[in-house]
């Protein structure tokens, strides 16, 4: 059975006070993450080179400038619009295709790159987040994605059409689905798959997506439930979660189980810690990079330990992977998000974040539509 303290089919609760803040820390954790990462990628590079190379998020520092978000964050927010438009039709009393929304809501996102509409897809009405200025920059987004969505067709897990796409870009995009309320693990994981089956058809980018929402699902409960280390309470719920998938989830286990590990050892030398989580840019390793990182953060921090320094620490690690570091950090941030909330995320880094109040409404009309009790 999945962990019952953390993974109960109650799902979660907008009415818990802590759920609001949950998910803005989320949605702004992660694009911290995936900001603070995407510069410090940036930074790797041969041209990115003396003074005026972007600066990465140093220590207890941080960045100079402005922080810009990568399509990872355009995404996950369209994600989570296309979630809201299927609450509101079952507000209304009517059923929805929550598969069909996540579809369009990504065409929407793929004309905001300036990208023509397919001519084999049908054509989405317009909503507000189209109208989001930040949403509309064209940071190098996925090429399987574009490859993806330009082809017109709706991927399937059964009909894939990149069979062999394996990238970490449905991971990035998936935290939304652990902030749906009311819903168990048995509702989120199809919701996830099928999300990201959409662009990416190998099975283990598939599943390690569904892993991600587990985790930042049982991060709210954890935080709710008053558990210590909330992000080690989250990742164990999901990792005896996963294990219930009757699909290929082997691969994603594995390196978890290294990051778990890993986070876990007293002998080793902190700033050594990235190179244990390895290179690779698949989305099973990349999962385990990022959440790696915030068990890390968290192993390191005493147990009342200040969250603002938790979740920099988190990050900072996350954006040291060797693989992909806006990728990495954006997981870490978000799951160190749900865990801690929004008094964890530095208010220097918040006021540089380019995509801030694109973040926020979004967020905002969200918890509107999932009857979240206003902000006091």
């Amino acid at each position: 059975m999945p962990a019952p303290l953390l993974f109960p089919d109650a799902g979660l609760d907008p009415a818990w006070p802590e759920y609001a803040d949950s998910v803005r820390a989320a949605l702004l954790g992660g694009a911290l993450g995936d900001a603070l990462g995407a510069r410090v990628r940036s930074d790797r590079r041969p041209e990115a080179t003396g003074a005026d190379a972007p600066a990465g998020p140093e220590g207890s520092g941080g960045p100079a400038g402005v922080l810009r978000i990568s399509d990872a964050t355009q995404l996950t927010l369209y994600t989570l619009d296309a979630l809201q438009e299927v609450v509101e039709w079952a507000n209304q009393g009517h059923a929805a295709d929550e598969t069909a929304c996540l579809w369009l809501a990504y065409l929407r996102w793929l004309g905001t790159q300036g990208e023509r509409h397919p001519a084999e897809a049908p054509r989405p009405l317009p909503r507000r987040i189209d109208e989001l200025e930040a949403l509309h920059a064209v940071r190098e987004p996925d090429g399987t994605v574009l490859e993806a969505l330009r082809s017109g067709r709706m991927g399937e897990v059964e009909r894939p059409l990149l069979p062999d796409a394996k990238g970490a870009g449905p991971v990035l995009r998936s935290a939304p689905f652990g902030l749906l309320p009311h819903v168990g693990w048995r509702t989120l994981a199809p919701l996830a798959i099928n999300g990201a089956a959409l662009t990416h058809g190998h099975p283990e980018a598939q599943s390690a997506a569904a892993v991600h929402g587990f985790v930042v699902h049982a991060a709210v409960r954890a935080r709710r439930e008053g558990v210590p280390r909330p992000v080690a309470a989250a990742v164990a719920a999901a990792r005896e979660t996963a294990g219930h998938l009757t699909r290929p989830v082997a691969e994603t286990l594995a390196r978890l189980d290294d990051a778990v590990r890993a986070a876990g050892r007293e002998d080793l030398d902190p700033e050594a810690f990235p190179r244990l989580l390895g290179a690779g840019v698949a989305a099973p390793e990349t999962l385990a990079g990022g959440l790696g990182a915030a068990l890390r953060a968290e192993a390191e921090a005493p147990e009342a330990g200040d969250p603002r320094a938790v979740f920099r620490r988190a990050v900072e690690l996350g954006t040291a992977h060797a693989g992909d570091p806006a990728a990495a950090g954006a997981i870490a941030g978000a799951v160190t998000g749900a865990a801690l909330g929004t008094a964890a995320l530095p208010p220097e880094w918040r006021a540089r974040l380019d995509a801030g109040d694109a973040v926020a409404e979004t967020a905002e009309r969200w918890l509107r539509e999932v009857g979240a009790p206003p902000a006091a």
